[in-house]
């Protein structure tokens, strides 16, 4: 029989993580708190340096526990960073959630993630239930395109398998698939000229880019597929042709293939809106141009269904009277980068709610179960050899 964890420890928790101003950048403190109590947990601690290379205050930390039974090491990861506003967090437990006091976030993204990890691995401890070796991984910068994790020591970690900890949906839905993204940063080139003496020496760079877009396929491209451009600045003054705008925008797509393919259609619109101008300056011909730079924000997630940790959250589920549901998430987390590096980790709810805002609040009856489901997976993880 699997023990109960400690809700009221896990409350406790949550609610001391919370109070930890760690936006993005800024995860020091999160982190030294992380670090004592993993180490008087038992853990081998270790930070890397992505903090370094993102110019941020900490590395990812890694806590290894060494295991007390048969099987496969296991990975457990949450980001310790939030966003905004979170200067000063106070929360507020009520009878079925906790919230904040409604003038900043509630910060359950991902710090409910964390408290679960550590719950769970204390209660395995306490109760001396065999569990296979653990490496617990907390990453930086999640909430800026996924930089921690993209930055992670991978060569340190011996887990093939795991679970992350950042779902909002209900408890039954299983993050198995979520898309690739591609970030497109963009200039097009006109040619500046006065627009009330000689405008027709000048190449308006925004109607270039008005045409480009026009002949774009943005929004819902399809089941799989999204694209959006996002920003565009440009101009200097209403009396100039403008010479300059830059924009940026990306595309989405659980299928690789679509995604390449929306990404040439964007570009391919932007070469034909450059070819169709052209201006003569007296013997000489003016067209514009641009640059396009493509940079993946994150590769997609694909949880197979013969995945040996599907099995094991849908018979957790069962128990608890819940039935386990595959899911797409039109965003990225952590567990898409991870699979870029041969790490196969299905995203488990947590029971946060309105992520992103001061209406953030922590379902406690989903982030209880999402322990005890945790807790119900790891005892019974053996590894793929034992599926």
């Amino acid at each position: 029989m699997t023990p109960a964890i400690n809700e009221k420890r896990m409350v406790q928790l949550f609610c001391e993580l919370a109070r930890i101003s760690s936006l993005s950048g800024k995860e020091g403190a999160i982190a030294r708190r992380l670090s004592i109590l993993l180490k008087f947990m038992g853990a081998e601690v270790s930070v890397d340096d992505a903090g370094r290379k993102i110019g941020g205050e900490t590395g990812n930390l890694t806590a290894r526990f060494p295991g007390t039974g048969a099987g496969e090491p296991f990975l457990l990861s949450a980001h310790m960073d939030t966003v905004g506003p979170a200067d000063k967090v106070t929360p507020v437990v009520r009878r079925d959630r906790v919230t904040s006091d409604g003038t900043t976030i509630l910060g359950a993204d991902c710090k409910a993630g964390i408290a679960i990890i550590l719950e769970v691995i204390k209660t395995l401890e306490e109760n001396r239930i065999p569990h296979p070796p653990i490496e617990a991984v907390f990453t930086v910068s999640e909430e800026m395109a996924l930089l921690g994790a993209k930055y992670l020591d991978y060569g340190g970690l011996r887990s093939r398998y795991g679970l992350v900890f950042d779902n909002e949906q209900g408890i039954e839905n299983v993050i198995t698939s979520a898309p690739a993204a591609d970030k497109m940063d963009i200039k097009v080139y006109g040619a500046a000229a006065h627009s009330g003496v000689a405008p027709e020496k000048g190449i308006s760079a925004i109607k270039v880019v008005s045409s480009a877009i026009a002949g774009m396929k943005l929004g819902r491209i399809d089941r799989e597929t999204t694209a959006n451009i996002g920003f565009i600045n440009g101009g200097n003054a209403i009396n100039i042709v403008p010479p300059l705008v830059e924009l940026s925008g990306e595309a989405r797509s659980h299928d690789p293939a679509k995604l390449r393919k929306q990404t040439r259609h964007m570009e391919d619109c932007l070469k034909r809106a450059v070819k169709k101008i052209k201006v003569r300056d007296g013997g000489r011909l003016i067209t514009p141009r641009y640059e396009f730079l493509l940079e993946q924000k994150f590769p997609n997630l694909r949880i197979d269904r013969d995945n040996p940790v599907l099995p094991l959250i849908a018979a957790a589920m069962k128990e608890e009277g819940i039935r386990m549901r595959p899911s797409a998430s039109g965003g990225g987390t952590d567990s898409n980068v991870m699979y870029g590096h041969g790490i196969k980790a299905p995203v488990l709810s947590t029971g946060m709610r309105d992520v992103h805002t001061t209406h953030e609040y922590l379902d406690l009856k989903d982030f209880f179960a999402c322990a005890r489901l945790t807790l119900k997976v790891i005892s019974g993880w053996r590894g793929a050899a034992g599926k």
